[in-house]
């Protein structure tokens, strides 16, 4: 029998699993990193089975064609996205700090880059210096550490991304606008405004639905940002009836939390499916949050300049490993244990 006949099946079976998990865990809960790995799950298969399909049908000019092309821009994505992404993380760190001035905050992209250069090009060299037991331990616990925490950031990135995907067939009640600030202590800044001009977006096109707009008065603002955002979008046309106004957030939790509260009690019974509105880089941890308060909800998200949205998003993943930080550090911790007794036990059989 042909050997691509018996590769066919289990490839095809881990296709049809993974695609079948991937489907559910979408309709089930996008807030969650599960739904980037089940995503692989399905897309990795599904790759292979058509390498798979494309050999068997060797005799056809086309499928050695399409299968070449596709396996040199596989291999090119490989070895090339770790330049393109370096490149791009220091050109938008240098970008960010030229136009809005130097900050630790603003040191995140260009930190990353540098991080992820010290990676692939320092760290393989310190190989060479390992003497003994210990110094080959460290080495590879610390490389796993590494290995974790890029995997969590690309399953955080594949999952925000597919969080971004608009939901056509669903009808939203009610649009909840998410503050970040106001500029002069009164006016709407253009981040702002992105995120008032996307939620007047889904306004109408939800018929009947109503605004919410989330944000209290911080310490340097004059007005809340949940009424300077209404006066914004008024002027933009939107009839006040429609409009409900939460003050007393200050911060990403609370805009979730009190604009729920506001909701229940606007609705009186069957508050309807409900949309979360801000930037696309903030999109998906506002979701994990409104997941842990056990608020259901989508999400979409306005535009960022690229500079701009790299930097914060990578702000808002490391937000996110703090949030989630006792489970990150039991990992981690069980692994050092875990690889330390690995090393032990090889130590101890050498020297019986």
């Amino acid at each position: 029998m042909d050997t691509r006949l018996i590769l066919l099946l289990p490839i095809l079976l881990a296709a049809a699993a993974g695609t079948a998990w991937f489907l559910w865990q979408y309709r089930k809960e996008k807030r969650s990193l599960w739904l980037g790995i089940s995503f692989l799950a399905a897309l990795l298969p599904v790759l292979g089975l058509c390498a798979v399909i494309l050999l068997m049908l060797e005799s056809q000019p086309f499928a050695w064609g399409i299968l070449v092309i596709g396996g040199v821009a596989f291999l090119a994505a490989i070895l090339l996205f770790p330049f393109a992404l370096i490149t791009t993380l220091l050109i938008s760190g240098i970008q960010l700090i030229r136009r809005e001035g130097f900050s630790l905050s603003h040191l995140l992209s260009l930190g990353f880059g540098v991080c992820y250069i010290a990676y692939l090009v320092g760290w393989p060299m310190l190989s060479d210096i390992r003497k003994d037991d210990f110094w080959n331990f460290l080495y590879a616990y610390l490389s796993f550490v590494f290995f974790v925490t890029l995997s969590i950031f690309a399953l955080y990135t594949i999952s925000s991304f597919l969080n971004l995907l608009r939901n056509r067939r669903k009808t939203y009640w009610y649009i909840i606008v998410l503050g970040c600030g106001l500029m002069n202590g009164t006016e709407v800044t253009p981040l702002l405004a992105g995120r008032i001009q996307k939620g007047i977006e889904a306004y109408r096109q939800n018929p009947g639905s109503r605004l919410v707009f989330s944000g209290g008065k911080g310490s340097d603002e004059a007005l809340p940002e949940g009424e300077a955002m209404k006066r914004y979008a008024m002027e933009k046309g939107i009839p006040e009836e429609d409009i409900l106004v939460e003050d007393q957030s200050v911060n990403t939790r609370e805009n979730l939390q009190f604009s729920d509260q506001l909701i229940q009690k606007d609705a009186q019974g069957d508050t309807g499916h409900l949309l979360v509105v801000t930037n696309r880089y903030h999109v998906f941890r506002a979701l994990l949050l409104a997941k842990h308060l056990g608020i259901p909800c989508d999400g979409r998200g306005s535009r960022t300049k690229l500079y701009f949205a790299l930097n914060a998003f990578i702000r808002e993943w490391i937000a996110y490993l703090v949030f989630w930080r006792k489970t990150y550090v039991t990992v981690l911790g069980v692994s050092f244990f875990a690889l330390g007794a690995g090393y032990l036990l090889s130590w101890y059989l050498r020297h019986l």
